[in-house]
């Protein structure tokens, strides 16, 4: 009985998966006009704005499959900040996503690869990250709120990790394109965001199943890519944030306690 309630759970998990993805799709007609969203950085195109799709698609399943009051049950474990108590919960999930990005940026200029452009204005970090803390809300409340559990019980974390990884990562390659990437950055930054979501998968579990963790690493990501320079046009910047974010996911994983690894 437990194996079928889990394969049930998974099953509503990709319907979940699809519903997203069909929730984008007018996002993605509305930016092949090619227009750009003001006042953001990263040329972030029109279709960036499907960042709610997750929480609508969350919201959706959660009251057609277990009824209205699994809706508010989604919304409080999506805001419930029980884990970031633990001050090393906190600590880390707001820290991953500026060392890593900080670190890939001084390995590049070490080498004398400098990458050109110029970083943006640190005032407008804290804007920005209240910005990008109610996108990366509304993307984890569906995607850790309403995913992560029912994988993580048949599959485990590394799997769950990288099944909503890679879903994750192809749900962003229209507004990629039509941002103007190359393709050897969208490359990159496809193992970059992969293993940044089992990065999260590993500090959801440590915080004690916070989904505010995830939202922590996802925004202060965001922000920190919004104020360097050449993010969004360097292929070797963008390529080794990936190395070392999959170092980190690999040995969050090796450390991991033992029923986290199962």
């Amino acid at each position: 009985m437990a194996s079928e309630g889990r394969l049930a759970g998974e099953r509503r998990v990709w319907a979940f998966f699809g519903l997203v993805f069909l929730l984008g799709v007018p996002f993605w007609v509305a930016g092949a006009s090619g227009g750009k969203l003001p006042l953001l950085p990263m040329d972030l195109p029109v279709a960036a704005l499907m960042f709610p799709s997750p929480l609508i698609a969350a919201v959706i399943m959660a009251r057609w499959r277990e009824g209205r009051g699994a809706v508010g049950g989604l919304l409080r474990r999506s805001l419930a900040p029980r884990g970031l108590r633990e001050p090393r919960a906190l600590l880390a999930s707001l820290l991953t996503s500026p060392a890593v990005s900080l670190a890939a940026s001084g390995l590049v200029a070490l080498a004398g690869m400098p990458v050109p452009g110029e970083h943006g204005a640190l005032a407008a970090a804290l804007p920005l990250l209240a910005v990008y803390l109610v996108a990366a809300f509304c993307e984890e409340a569906g995607w850790m709120g309403y995913a992560v559990e029912p994988l993580r019980a048949r599959r485990g974390a590394l799997a769950a990790g990288l099944v909503i990884g890679v879903v994750w990562a192809l749900w962003h390659l229209v507004p990629l394109f039509q941002a103007g990437r190359s393709p050897a950055w969208i490359a990159w930054w496809f193992v970059a965001t992969v293993a940044i979501r089992v990065v999260m998968v590993c500090l959801y579990e440590r915080a004690g199943g916070s989904v505010p963790s995830a939202v922590a690493v996802h925004a202060t990501l965001n922000t920190v890519q919004s104020l360097l320079p050449g993010y969004t046009t360097q292929a070797v910047l963008m390529a080794t944030q990936a190395v070392l974010t999959a170092l980190l996911a690999v040995a969050l994983l090796l450390t991991a306690p033992r029923g986290a690894r199962a």
